[in-house]
């Protein structure tokens, strides 16, 4: 199912189009931060390519989990590509219960006209009303007085704000408690926009990778840029006047613009190997020459810290995406935080203070420069024995569409396979040295052709040590016939197959007991974990798949001992904790729970092992 995208900024970009800005309004636009918005214009959105994202989007750590490890929107891609503020303070206010008469005075007294009261759906305005009053006198006057330019510019920032960066679900509908942060004209710059819509993508990314989830909201040109941006390089010489966002700016056609490539997508982030991921797309130099707005908060850029807007806290967390910053990533720390977060919005919570609500989490903001993430910086890319890697393919899924959907590369998987087998039949029982040579290099040739069609052919450089666990024979049980699914007969059949109870077999199931009795069980284990090399450190069996004890034992690297640590003010809530965690479904049942034995009198056998 493809999401569908919800937002209210076309008939913005029509506006403006239309009818461009005036200088003086532009001046106060940029004086408050949000110009990099208006000149990026408006991309075209991909539904199938943001679907297939949220698909990898795991709301328990923020990130992105792809085969090349996990990536996410940080706080340097907001910033870099649209020039927000980053610094300042957090969008966080008091939002007292209004009547539609106190919106109409404050929308007079702030934007310059009074709606009507059919205009107003609670305490949001509708976007035909605003865009009616911009369409009435689209241009000033020569005679305009600062009052009336700073009433136009509130138009366009509100507008701006709540139907671009903050964009909900609603559609058509702009929340009004926005709009008396911009009273005040010249501190409208002093709020950290950035973070507020990086924290409303964030929210609408946890959402909707829920199943029961069919749309989506947020800053989306925002995702979809830092996705062309990380999967290919169409870097060009120089910079046009803007955010960096401003070069994937491109108008939309109906008949030009691909359609329904969900799997396509799909396919193409499940085959998508290290070297097609940039994972440091901004240079120094590239850094170096965009314009001041768009990098004055480069020294927060990796703070761990969360993030607000409003109702919505979230955590910005890129200890755990280092590579894009051009630095080594190690295992990554937990962050305490609430799992189902997203869950808890404003709906039904009026006379809220929201800087009373979040604050256990205000003093990580307000002492931000304390929080940030440092590491060495990386040379080269991570080898497929990485302690790193080894703990990411241990903990994540790679695969999210079907592999049936690519034939020819099961076929061409296949082909080599086969080759191999017809040359071992061809040698017999006594092949010659030079036949025995010419073999082994067929196998590494072929091999490494296997390799790389399933996308492995990082294997082809790393020697091939596999870890296999003993298995005790207590715990070993011949296979035997299920009888039910689920309920009390499910309880039963699962309580047998650990040899607690006896099966209870009729007449009927004779020829199951003798077929059970007749072979000699032989226990195997086929268990397979990931590469390990001499030089690479025992990676534990600890279900915990946070801990640096699992990789470096009791030694911690040097560069984490200044990392963040959050544990030390109370939290309240559940710990934020990888869901990949590997659980022991071994629990033992009690079997007494398998129910009353059927009134049909039944002969009863108890299983015990051959030899």
């Amino acid at each position: 199912m493809i999401l569908n995208t919800r937002k209210c900024d076309g008939k913005f970009w029509d506006l403006v189009n239309e009818h461009p800005i005036h200088p003086q309004v532009l001046d106060v636009i940029r004086l408050s931060g949000l110009y990099g918005v208006y000149r990026s214009h408006r991309p075209v959105v991909d539904r199938s390519l943001i679907t297939s994202l949220v698909e990898r989007w795991r709301p328990e750590t923020h990130t992105f989990h792809f085969k090349t490890g996990e990536a996410t929107i940080t706080l340097q891609d907001v910033e870099i590509l649209y020039g927000l503020p980053m610094k300042g303070n957090p969008i966080l206010g008091y939002e007292p219960q209004r009547t539609i008469a106190d919106w109409q005075n404050i929308c007079q007294r702030l934007l310059g006209f009074t709606p009507h009261t059919q205009d107003f759906k609670h305490s949001s305005l509708k976007v035909s009303a605003l865009n009616a009053h911009l369409r009435l006198q689209p241009q000033l006057s020569d005679l305009a007085t600062q009052d009336m330019v700073n009433e136009k510019a509130r138009c366009y920032m509100f507008w701006m704000i709540v139907g671009l960066m903050l964009a909900d679900t609603s559609g058509g509908l702009l929340k009004l408690m926005y709009l008396p942060m911009l009273e005040d004209i010249t501190a409208v710059g002093s709020y950290s926009w950035g973070s507020a819509t990086l924290a409303c993508l964030y929210r609408f990314l946890c959402k909707a990778s829920q199943s029961t989830q069919n749309e989506i909201a947020g800053f989306l040109p925002l995702l979809q840029i830092v996705a062309q941006r990380n999967t290919r390089n169409i870097f060009h010489v120089g910079l046009p006047r803007g955010p960096h966002a401003a070069r994937w700016f491109a108008h939309f056609s109906w008949t030009n613009t691909t359609k329904h490539v969900l799997r396509v997508f799909r396919d193409a982030l499940d085959s998508m190997t290290e070297d097609q991921f940039i994972w440091e797309p901004y240079s120094a130099d590239l850094i170096e020459s965009l314009l001041d707005y768009c990098r004055v908060g480069r020294d927060i850029w990796r703070a761990r810290v969360p993030i607000f807007c409003w109702d919505v806290v979230e955590v910005h967390l890129p200890d755990r995406v280092m590579r894009q910053f051009g630095l080594v990533q190690e295992i990554p720390s937990p962050f305490p935080f609430d799992g189902p977060h997203f869950h808890h919005d404003r709906r039904g919570r009026p006379n809220t203070n929201w800087e009373l609500e979040h604050a256990q989490w205000l003093p990580f903001w307000n002492h931000i420069d304390q929080y940030v993430c440092n590491a060495p910086i990386i040379h080269g890319s991570l080898r497929y024995d990485d302690p790193y890697l080894i703990w990411f393919r241990r903990i994540t899924r790679f695969v999210i569409g079907n592999p049936t959907s690519r034939p020819q590369q099961l076929q061409g998987y296949a082909c080599h396979i086969h080759l191999m087998v017809n040359k071992v039949i061809s040698l017999g029982d006594n092949p010659s040295m030079e036949e025995f040579y010419i073999f082994r290099a067929m196998v590494r040739d072929e091999g490494s052709n296997c390799l790389t069609y399933v996308q492995e052919a990082d294997m082809i450089n790393v020697q091939a040590n596999y870890r296999r666990d003993e298995v005790q024979y207590d715990h070993l049980h011949p296979p035997i016939r299920r009888r039910g699914k689920g309920g009390v007969a499910g309880r039963r059949v699962r309580a047998v197959e650990r040899g607690r109870v006896p099966i209870e077999m009729g007449d009927e199931d004779q020829a199951t007991q003798d077929v059970q009795a007749a072979p000699e069980y032989v226990p195997t284990n086929t268990e397979i974990v990931p590469y390990m090399t001499p030089q690479t450190p025992q990676i534990s069996r600890d279900p915990s798949i946070s801990s640096h004890e699992n990789v470096f034992g009791s030694y911690r690297p040097q560069h984490f001992e200044n990392a963040p640590n959050f544990t030390s003010l109370p939290v309240e809530g559940n710990e934020l904790n990888d869901s990949n965690d590997e659980v022991n479904g071994d629990e033992t049942e009690d079997a007494s729970q398998g129910g009353e034995p059927s009134v049909k009198k039944k002969r009863i056998i108890f299983l015990s092992f051959v030899g």
